[in-house]
């Protein structure tokens, strides 16, 4: 079972393709979607995960841990195709680990009530507090019933609590899990045996059972009555408890499945030499596959293609006479086999019944002809007001499988007692109590989140959906007047992969929109009347001053809330020199900014005026003086940075390649974030003007770098068009988490935070001498920090006969090459030197 830190998780999610329509989500019989929560591992939004999981899957910590991954979501992985299944198991179990460990208190979801603002007053019995009617007693609750759970036993968690092995699924994972269901407003009623429906049926308006499946099928075979037979859960209950009963030298379990494996597995551990006997092949045991792996490592031995005859012994075990066969087919169908050869016998001293168990009772239920209980398999309905789930209605499965039979349910009952408007997961949990909104340049945006000039907001209905997405506003791609050439090329996207991280810079030799001013117009005009809260901003670009301003003007009046001026298209934009951009010439950039806001300015609507600037320059702070004094409200810092993204060794062509020939491309993604920090900061520090920064940003975390050194508002583009628009869940939920943890109340407690820690590298103080402080107990020995610093650094690591490192402090200067060399997380730090 692989436990990752929070580096491998984020690599490990980094895998994930995100597919558009992800299969795996289909697989899951509790409904998980784990795109998104992956997703949200990627973006650093680890309470998000969290209420996403919990959302979908109140045991989400439970089923972590013993969910058979491989047989369910993740045998649907399409990166199965590539190299291996993404690990979304071991992914989930990290978040829900997190959310322990970090002390995280997510306040339980407010109780959805009816229109009156009442909770509902329908009452709910559920008989079986296992997964199946615990997922339904949540969704119940949340949707303001009063739910009641009536468990014979004397604590919650049916199987995960009494049968699986502590060392596949720890107990407090499922102590926690059962107090956040109680937190919900689920009532326990323990030592409950019920054994008559008519008095709940008097007292509620519905009923759920799902009490498992408590009793053991029998062997069926002489000497099945001996001493020394146990029923495989009884003995597991028993080992958990810490009560294993004496087994002597050697252990034969009998049956295929998850819990005749733990059983096996527990009996190894005790000491006792321990096989499996299984009258099908390996390939038909409907145990999960890692864990028979697990139990062959650990010394289990497994006997295939035996049908036991008879228990061997007087009062006690003492072996058992086989018979080996053949099957005629293949798959757990087969029903008839060959006898191979006489029976035989081995010895035993104990025996472990896993063959199965049946329900204790059926409370007078219809029972199918194949004797399940009788339901509809979508609602799990089996009469009026009934309805059933879990080992209790299949005969035996998973706890996932159970769980989404209690989902199925919980909405079934809705409808049935007429809750379904009420209820139905909702808002599973509230939002953060912060305020996202920010009011720039006198326009207010919902959240700080934009759409940048860019593909994604070259269609009108692309900005539509992302609009409905969350976004809070959107640059639409830089327009021009009618007859405008505009001759794309293409293939016209380059990217950069560098050591397998797939577009950490994307380059590309677009052009502005091939859509003129008429048809952008119109859109405005249209987005406008559909999303009048949402933000939307032109973009913009002329050849001379009458084109400038009547841009301006037709914009204003189709009611744009503000104008970007594209000054700085890679490409060449109107700049002095031909090739040149207009925002490298600090003169050019102040009246050209001057016609656009005097234009603005002479509108009845006075729309606020952006200019997009570059830093292609050598004093961009320059440049934004010549926008500030121009008049105009703000910049957007800035654009993407020209380059020569590759050239292919094979022909010499460089990237992207177009019949033969290529061009230099504007660099955006991951990459140029650094480049962009220092823009911001530079103008935030020393111009004084608004800025929108654009430039690199992926998660939440770069967005809020690029507030704390000065932006208002950021935008995206990239991380869309890699991602998709509704990423902006990510970053709003991200954000919302990380003000809660600062203590803020709103966005605007952020900006320019940073600004007074950035000097000049005179101002920094050289008094105190650092050096490199190695965790040995987090090291793993890779030596990459001796490497590095022996070869690019002052020699002062060295490597001990254990391959530990050993830290010269007197060679050590603090660079601190080590410290970003070293793969694991804050195994290095740069410190003093220890008294």
């Amino acid at each position: 079972m692989v436990r990752y830190i929070m580096d491998t998780a984020i690599a490990e999610a980094t895998r994930c393709l995100m597919c558009h329509d992800a299969p795996c989500h289909k697989g899951c019989p509790a409904s998980v979607n784990p795109k998104y929560f992956i997703r949200k591992i990627r973006f650093g939004d680890m309470a998000g995960a969290v209420r996403l999981l919990r959302e979908a899957n109140v045991l989400a910590g439970s089923c972590a841990y013993i969910c058979p991954c491989l047989s369910t979501c993740g045998s649907e992985c399409t990166h199965e195709k590539l190299t291996r299944p993404i690990d979304i198991s071991g992914l989930q179990r990290f978040v829900m680990d997190w959310e322990r460990e970090s002390g995280m208190v997510i306040p339980p979801p407010p109780r959805n009530c009816s229109a009156g603002g009442q909770a509902s007053p329908h009452r709910v019995a559920i008989v079986g507090a296992g997964p199946a009617g615990l997922a339904c007693a949540a969704d119940l609750a949340v949707a303001g019933l009063d739910v009641h759970i009536y468990e014979q036993g004397a604590r919650a968690g049916g199987q995960l609590r009494l049968s699986i092995p502590s060392g596949r699924l720890p107990s407090d994972v499922v102590d926690f899990e059962i107090e956040f269901i109680e937190k919900l407003g689920v009532q326990f009623h323990f030592n409950q045996e019920i054994n008559d429906l008519t008095e709940l049926k008097k007292n509620h308006d519905a009923l759920f059972f799902a009490t498992g499946l408590m009793g053991s099928r029998s062997l069926g075979i002489p000497g099945s009555d001996k001493q020394n037979i146990f029923d495989a859960l009884d003995f597991l209950m028993q080992a958990k408890e810490g009560n294993v009963p004496r087994l002597g030298k050697r252990v034969l379990v009998i049956g295929g499945g998850d819990t005749a494996i733990d059983a096996a597995r527990t009996a190894a551990e005790q000491g006792a030499k321990t096989m499996i006997l299984y009258r099908r092949t390996q390939m038909d045991m409907p145990a999960y596959r890692p864990d028979i792996q697990e139990a062959f490592d650990e010394g289990v031995e497994f006997w295939f293609r035996v049908i036991p005859q008879e228990v061997l012994g007087g009062e006690s075990v003492e072996g058992i006479r086989l018979q080996r066969v053949s099957w005629k087919g293949s798959g757990r169908r087969a029903k008839e086999y060959d006898i191979e050869g006489p029976d035989f016998e081995i010895k035993a001293d104990t025996i472990i019944n896993a063959i199965g168990q049946v329900r204790a009772s059926d409370f007078d239920l219809k029972i199918s002809k194949e004797g399940w209980i009788a339901c509809d398999p979508e609602t799990m309905k089996t009469s009026d007001g009934v309805f059933v789930g879990g080992d209790f209605f299949s005969g035996g499965a998973t706890a996932v499988a159970a769980i989404g039979d209690g989902k199925r349910a919980a909405n079934a009952i809705l409808d049935h007692l007429g809750c379904s408007g009420i209820g139905k997961r909702s808002g599973f949990y509230s939002g953060a109590p912060v305020d996202l909104s920010v009011d720039f340049c006198g326009v207010h945006f919902e959240n700080p989140f934009i759409l940048a000039a860019a593909p994604p907001s070259d269609e009108l209905d692309m900005v539509r959906e992302a609009f409905k997405a969350g976004w809070a506003g959107a640059v639409l791609k830089t327009t021009s007047v009618e007859g405008t050439p505009v001759d794309l090329k293409y293939p016209m996207m380059s990217g950069i992969d560098y050591e397998s991280g797939k577009l950490s810079a994307m380059g590309n030799i677009d052009l502005i929109s091939e859509y003129h001013i008429d048809v952008v117009e119109e859109r405005v005009r249209k987005l406008k009347a559909e999303f009048p809260t949402k933000v939307v901003i032109a973009s913009i670009m002329g050849s001379e001053k009458d084109e400038w301003q009547s841009l301006v003007r037709r914009l204003s009046d189709a009611g744009v809330d503000m104008i970007e001026c594209s000054f700085s298209c890679p490409q060449g934009s109107l700049g002095a020199k031909p090739g040149q951009m207009l925002a490298q010439d600090t003169a050019l950039t102040g009246t050209v900014a001057g016609w656009i806001k005097e234009a603005a300015s002479a509108h009845p609507r006075n729309v606020p005026v952006v200019i997009k600037i570059t830093p292609h320059v050598t004093d961009i702070c320059e440049v934004a003086e010549a926008v500030k004094d121009a008049g105009c409200d703000a910049v957007c810092a800035s654009n993407t940075i020209q380059s020569l993204m590759g050239i292919d060794l094979n022909d010499w062509i460089p990237y992207p390649k177009v019949e033969g020939k290529s061009s230099y491309s504007g660099m955006s993604g991951p990459a140029i974030k650094p480049q962009t920090l220092k823009v911001i900061s530079q103008i935030a520090k020393d111009v004084g003007i608004p800025i929108t920064g654009t430039g690199g940003p992926v998660t939440w975390e770069d967005a809020a770098e690029f507030i704390l050194s000065g932006a208002t508002t950021v935008q995206f583009c990239t991380a869309v068009m890699h991602y998709g628009f509704d990423i902006i869940d990510d970053l709003t939920s991200g954000l919302s988490d990380y003000l809660v943890k600062k203590k803020l109340k709103s966005v605007s407690e952020l900006i320019g935070r940073s600004l007074p820690h950035i000097v000049s590298h005179e101002e920094l103080s050289y008094q105190k001498k650092v050096v490199s402080k190695i965790d040995q107990n987090k090291c793993i020995c890779d030596d990459l920090c001796h490497i590095a610093c022996r070869d690019g650094g002052h020699m002062a690591i060295s490597v001990g006969e254990d391959r530990k490192p050993i830290v010269d402090n007197e060679k050590c200067v603090g660079c601190g090459l080590c410290r970003l060399i070293c793969p694991v997380s804050d195994c290095i730090q740069m410190g003093e030197i220890d008294e």
